[in-house]
């Protein structure tokens, strides 16, 4: 909602001294413009009869337009607002503006003679002051209201974003253990003392996803910890026919974050969609330098391709653009195929 400017006693005191000097000073220079023996420095006590009408004609404004507040805000009709309060500026500065002048002119200082020109500059000096006025305090409106709806689209945004990271770390569970249990269902047919080593195996892997779901980054040192022990998994079921060698250029992995499970992930995008057997083995290296993750394996893609739910690299892809401006690198050539992560230190 739209709110007014509140101003303190002593500061509306100061715009009453600083606007009747200014204001009566560039009447005066109207004047000499259109009399040539007009004297451009008047008296003091113009001067003062300015500061004091000035001040009781804003008075009166203020005090008017709060209670137009109350029966037609600026956020009801913007339009209708400014056509109201423009008008009632107007006839507010009018009559106090005239009738203080009157006070001054007859009762303090008389004067004998009143040029009709001379009123009609000032009434139109008065109704080009409280236009300008009226403006003024509709482009402050405005742009608080500008200022508002940016900040509330910026809440917004960030609402959303947090809801929809949220909703791809909860993608993370449910995806691997239908996974896990896919291969668990194959081992149990082709080599039961292989499956009974791949629930002991499960069992501590997805102890660390359960201590690492709600953690938007981990350690790179136990990711990849993690990833050893997946591999370890899916090497029970695939043997020598997948190949997996981790190369580590970096000294200290615990430096550098990663988002966890990501090379669980791409590992299992592999896995999914490429040939795995003795005849086409599958090679893939997990190579870390220049704080990046870069996962290769050679290209031997199905013929018939599963059905995919788009759970791995998209959703890799999506979370790093909530975690780092830097951007996931996909590469596909006709032997290879290359996925590049941003690590974060």
């Amino acid at each position: 909602m739209a709110e007014r400017l509140k101003i303190s006693s002593w500061l509306r005191w100061s715009y009453g001294i600083i606007l009747g000097i200014l204001l009566n000073f560039i009447l005066d220079v109207i004047y000499s413009l259109v009399y040539s023996q007009y004297p451009l420095f008047q008296p003091v006590s113009k001067y003062i009869a300015s500061i004091v009408i000035t001040y009781f004609t804003f008075e009166s404004i203020f005090l008017i337009n709060r209670l137009i507040d109350r029966w037609l805000s600026w956020d009801r009709s913007i339009i209708k607002r400014y056509l109201v309060q423009n008008g009632s500026s107007v006839f507010i500065a009018l009559v106090v503006a005239y009738g203080m002048r009157i006070i001054f002119n007859f009762l303090i200082s008389p004067v004998h003679y009143i040029s009709l020109f001379d009123e009609l500059i000032f009434t139109g000096y008065i109704l080009f002051i409280m236009f300008c006025a009226t403006t003024v305090e509709l482009v402050i409106i405005m742009l608080n209201k500008w200022r508002f709806s940016l900040a509330e689209l910026e809440r917004f945004k960030k609402e959303n974003a947090e809801f929809r990271f949220e909703s791809l770390r909860t993608q993370l569970n449910p995806h691997f253990l239908f996974n896990s249990f896919n291969t668990l269902s194959s081992l149990v047919y082709e080599d039961q003392d292989k499956a009974g080593v791949f629930i002991r195996e499960l069992s501590d892997v997805y102890r660390y996803i359960l201590d690492n779901r709600d953690k938007d980054l981990i350690k790179l040192s136990e990711e990849l910890s993690f990833a050893r022990s997946y591999i370890q998994l899916v090497q029970l079921r695939f043997d020598k026919n997948l190949n997996i060698e981790i190369i580590s250029e970096n000294q200290d992995d615990n430096k550098l974050h990663i988002a966890p499970l990501t090379l669980q992930l791409l590992l299992e995008n592999v896995i999914k969609h490429n040939i795995i057997s003795k005849k086409h083995p599958l090679f893939v290296k997990i190579i870390i330098e220049n704080q990046t993750i870069e996962v290769r394996n050679n290209l031997q893609l199905k013929e018939t391709r599963e059905y995919s739910s788009e759970v791995g690299l998209k959703n890799i892809s999506s979370r790093y653009n909530f975690l780092t401006e830097r951007k996931v690198e996909i590469v596909e050539t006709e032997d290879e195929f290359i996925v590049r992560i941003p690590l974060i230190s």
